[in-house]
């Protein structure tokens, strides 16, 4: 699953939540993956895939290091904006993939304890949250 599929699949979910999308990036655009507004309050998030978007990638999905890298990536820069903006719901999404969830299980926890959340969306672009 690509990153654009997990932001297109989130905005529409975020939508259908009552958000209104202010903005979102798609490919190599620079800037807050998702940023959105509901009841004045402000959600910003970063997205991961679970490969690359380009259509050449020839790895099928990332391995453990590069997941751990990507996420290293998504927490620094949430956590910037988190900073930057304190009264902002700050999250990250991923795709709903088993190997993935199990790389990360260690750390889910202590993400959540940050105060950020996790959207999880599945290949049918069902999104949970957690």
């Amino acid at each position: 699953m690509t990153e654009d599929f997990v932001v297109k699949s989130l905005c529409t979910w975020l939508e259908n939540q009552g958000y209104e999308i202010k903005r979102s990036c798609l490919g190599s655009s620079r800037g807050n993956d998702i940023e959105a507004v509901k009841n004045g309050k402000l959600l910003i998030v970063e997205a991961k895939g679970a490969r690359g978007n380009l259509s050449t990638t020839k790895r099928a999905k990332f391995d453990s290091g590069q997941i751990k890298t990507h996420l290293g990536k998504a927490l620094v820069k949430v956590l910037e904006q988190k900073g930057l903006h304190p009264r902002a719901k700050i999250g990250i999404a991923h795709p709903h993939d088993y190997y993935l969830m199990d790389v990360l299980a260690t750390v889910r926890p202590e993400i959540t304890r940050l105060g950020i959340t996790m959207y999880w969306v599945r290949d049918n672009a069902e999104v949970i949250e957690e």
